[in-house]
C-alpha cells in the first residue's frame, strides 16, 4: 500500500502543539489541523528533538562551509554532484580528526539518508541537470561585454526614439537542421525493456534557415539555404510563403548569400526608418557591400558581443529551441505514417511550412526580446544565471565571495563575472544568511562593480625543498574556514606563458562612419596583401622556372659527358690512331689499359687525354692545339 504524504506544514504543527500545551483537546486539535493524534502527542512530549546528534557526520559550521563551496563551484561552471559531496564529507571528517569517533563509514561515505537530511536542512540547495557550455562563451559572456552592448544599444534606443516603436527593432540569425535531430518526447514500451529505438527520419545534410523577427512579434519570410543544389520538386510552392532560397556547397551562410538576404529583408521591412538590426558578428555578415547597402537604406546594424548570443539574442533565447523541437516532433510523427520516408531536401520545405507558424509565434518572439532585455529596454531582464564566473588566475585574487565587499586596505582587482550585492563577512565560515545570499547572487543585476578580497599572507616555502604551497583562494575570500583549505579547493590553474590570442569582439555598430572607414581600410590592406602575395607567387614561379631550366641544362651536359665516356674508342670504330702518338695506346701504358679519348670538334681527329694534356673529358666543345691556332 503506498505511503501517504503528510498534508500539514511545520508551522501548522507548531500551532497545534502550542494549543495542546495550552489545554486544548489532543484529538480535537489533531482533527482540526489534519494531524495524526499520535504525532501531535509525540511533539507535545518533545520526543522529536532537532538538536544535532553529538556524533553527527558534520558540524553546522562545516555544513555551511560545504554549502558555500557547492554554490561557488556551481557559479564558476564546475557543479558538484551528490556522490562528490559524500567524498568531500569524508575528507572533512578526516581533516577534523574525527575518524575514530564518527559513525560514518569512511570507505563508503555517508548514507543516502544523511544526504536527504542534509538537503532538507538546506532548502536553498537543489539538483539540476547541467547544460554544456562552450569555453568561449564562458570567457565571452562577461558583465563587461554585456554592459558594453547595452551602453551602445541604449544610445541608439534614445537617439531614434524607439520606446514605442518595437516594429523597428529586428534580430536575425541562422540555425541548422539535419544534424541528427532527436525528439525529447518519451515513448511507450513494455515493462522490463531496457532499450527502445526510433528510426531516424532525417538525413545528415545540413540545411540552414535564416530567420528574422521584430520586437513587435512580426517575422520576415525565412531564407532557406540548401547544400549543393536546389531540390527537384516544387519547393517554392510547398515551402513557407514568400520564403527566399539559396544554395551553398555545404549548406551554410556566406557573404554573397547574406547580401542576397539583405535585399530580401529591405523588401519586407517597414518603410519607416531608421531600423535597428541586431545580429552576431559572423565574418559573413560584415563586409563593405553590406555596410554601404544598409547606410543607403537607413538600417543601423548592431553586432552583439562575441559568444553572447545565448544571453542577448532573442532568437536564441526563445525561438530557435521551439522551432527545432517542433520540427523534430513532426519528422518523427511522419515516420509513423510512412515508414520509408526520409526528410531530406525534397521534404524540408513542406515540413518547415507546417511547423514555422507554430514555433515562430508573436508570443515567443516578444518573449525573446523581453528576456534579452532589448525591448522593453531593461538590463535587469538578462538571465545572469547563464553567465558563468571565470576561475581566479594563479596570480590574482579573483576568488571573491558573493557576499564580500572591498575593505579600505584592499586594492581593486579584476571584477568577477557577476556583480553581487555587497555585505562584509564577519567569520571565516559562511552563515545561513550568507549562504542564501550566495545562492541568490546568480539572479542579481549586472552592475559592473569591482569586488575584491583581502588576500592572505603568502605561505612560507618549505625549508627543505623550497616548495611554496599555493594558497587557497576560497580561504582568502572568506568562503571556507582555513581548517578546510586542504579539502575544499577550487580547480587549479597553472601559470602559463602569455601568448597572443584573438580577444572576443565587443558590441559595435558596423554601419557607423568610424567602422565603415575601418572596414574600407581593412579591405584595402587585404587587397594590397593579396597583390603582394600574388607578386611573390609570380616571382617564386619565375625563379622556379629559371632553376628548372638551369637544372635541365646541367642534366643535358652531364648526359653528353656520359655518352662520350661510354662511346667506344676510335680504334674499335674505324681503326684510327691518336693524332699525336699515332698509337692506339699512349707510350708507357700497358696494353690492357683503358684510356679515355677526346675528339676535336673541327678536325674530327681523336686524341688521348694524356697526349693532349687534358685532365678529363671536357663538358663543352673541345678544340685541339692546331685548330686553336689555325681555326
Amino acid at each position: 500500500m503506498p505511503r501517504k504524504n503528510k498534508q500539514y506544514t511545520k508551522e501548522v504543527l507548531g500551532v497545534a502543539v502550542e494549543e495542546v500545551k495550552a489545554g486544548a483537546s489532543l484529538r480535537k486539535t489533531a482533527q482540526k489541523y489534519g494531524i495524526p493524534h499520535t504525532t501531535l502527542a509525540d511533539y507535545r512530549k518533545n520526543i522529536y528533538s532537532h538538536n544535532p546528534h553529538p556524533n553527527s557526520a558534520l558540524t553546522p559550521a562545516e555544513e555551511e562551509a560545504l554549502l558555500s563551496f557547492i554554490f561557488w563551484m556551481a557559479d564558476h561552471g564546475f557543479p558538484i554532484t551528490r556522490s562528490l559531496v559524500k567524498v568531500l564529507a569524508i575528507g572533512i571528517i578526516r581533516e577534523s580528526g574525527r575518524s575514530n569517533t564518527t559513525r560514518v563509514n569512511l570507505e563508503k561515505g555517508p548514507s543516502d539518508m544523511w544526504w536527504s537530511r542534509f538537503k532538507a536542512r538546506h532548502p536553498a540547495l537543489t539538483m539540476r541537470t547541467a547544460d554544456s557550455l562552450d569555453r568561449a562563451r564562458v570567457h565571452g559572456a562577461t558583465p563587461e561585454a554585456i554592459e558594453g552592448f547595452f551602453s551602445i544599444y541604449e544610445a541608439l534606443y534614445i537617439q531614434h526614439d524607439l520606446k514605442n516603436k518595437p516594429h523597428l527593432i529586428f534580430n536575425c540569425d541562422e540555425t541548422g537542421f539535419g544534424d541528427k535531430p532527436r525528439s525529447r518526447e518519451k515513448v511507450l514500451c513494455q515493462t522490463g525493456r531496457k532499450h527502445i529505438y526510433q528510426q531516424q527520419q532525417t538525413t545528415r545534410q545540413h540545411i540552414t534557415v535564416h530567420c528574422c523577427v521584430s520586437a513587435a512579434g512580426e517575422s520576415i519570410p525565412p531564407f532557406i539555404i540548401f547544400p549543393g543544389c536546389l531540390p527537384s520538386t516544387a519547393y517554392r510552392l510547398d515551402g513557407p510563403p514568400n520564403a527566399l532560397y539559396g544554395i551553398q556547397q555545404k549548406g551554410y551562410m556566406d557573404g554573397e548569400l547574406f547580401l542576397k538576404w539583405l535585399h530580401h529583408f529591405i523588401r519586407y521591412a517597414p518603410e519607416e526608418r531608421p531600423i535597428i538590426l541586431i545580429m552576431d558578428q559572423h565574418e559573413t555578415h560584415v563586409s563593405k557591400e553590406v555596410i554601404v547597402l544598409c547606410r543607403d537604406n537607413k538600417i543601423e546594424i548592431l553586432c552583439l558581443p562575441a559568444h553572447t548570443t545565448h544571453v542577448l539574442q532573442p532568437l536564441d533565447v526563445a525561438v530557435f529551441n521551439p522551432l527545432k523541437t517542433a520540427f523534430s516532433k513532426m519528422a518523427s510523427r511522419m515516420g509513423l505514417v510512412r515508414g520509408d520516408i526520409v526528410v531530406g531536401k525534397k521534404q524540408f520545405s513542406p515540413l518547415l511550412k507546417h511547423v514555422y507558424p507554430t514555433a515562430v509565434t508573436a508570443e515567443n518572439v516578444k518573449a525573446g526580446f523581453r528576456k534579452a532585455g532589448i525591448f522593453p529596454l531593461s538590463r535587469e531582464a538578462v538571465d545572469t544565471t547563464q553567465v558563468v564566473r571565470i576561475l581566479p588566475s594563479a596570480e590574482g585574487t579573483d576568488a571573491t565571495p558573493a557576499t564580500s565587499s572591498p575593505t579600505p586596505s584592499s586594492t581593486p582587482t579584476t571584477p568577477p563575472a557577476i556583480a553581487t550585492p555587497s555585505s562584509t563577512p564577519t567569520t571565516a565560515s559562511a552563515t545561513p544568511s550568507s549562504a542564501s545570499t550566495t545562492s541568490a547572487s546568480a539572479s542579481a543585476p549586472l552592475t559592473g562593480t569591482n569586488i575584491s578580497a583581502t588576500p592572505s599572507a603568502t605561505p612560507a616555502p618549505c625549508p627543505t625543498c623550497k616548495w611554496v604551497t599555493p594558497k587557497n583562494y576560497l580561504v582568502a575570500a572568506g568562503i571556507i574556514p582555513e581548517s578546510l583549505a586542504n579539502v575544499l579547493m577550487s580547480p587549479a590553474l597553472e601559470k602559463q606563458d602569455k601568448v597572443r590570442r584573438r580577444l572576443p569582439l565587443p558590441a559595435r555598430v558596423i554601419t557607423s562612419d568610424e567602422y565603415f572607414n575601418l572596414v574600407a581600410q581593412k579591405e584595402a590592406e587585404e587587397k594590397e596583401n593579396e597583390d603582394k602575395k600574388k607578386k611573390r607567387k609570380e616571382d617564386m614561379a619565375k625563379k622556379k622556372e629559371e632553376r628548372r631550366q638551369a637544372q635541365e641544362e646541367r642534366r643535358q651536359v652531364q648526359q653528353a659527358k656520359r655518352q662520350r665516356k661510354q662511346a667506344p674508342p676510335p680504334a674499335e670504330q674505324d681503326g684510327e690512331h691518336c693524332a699525336i702518338c699515332r698509337c692506339l695506346v699512349p707510350p708507357g701504358s700497358a696494353d690492357d689499359t683503358v684510356d679515355e679519348w677526346v675528339q676535336c670538334e673541327l678536325c674530327q681527329l681523336w686524341f688521348h687525354l694524356q697526349c693532349a694534356e687534358v685532365m678529363e673529358v671536357p663538358d663543352t666543345e673541345w678544340l685541339c692545339t692546331k685548330c686553336c691556332l689555325h681555326p
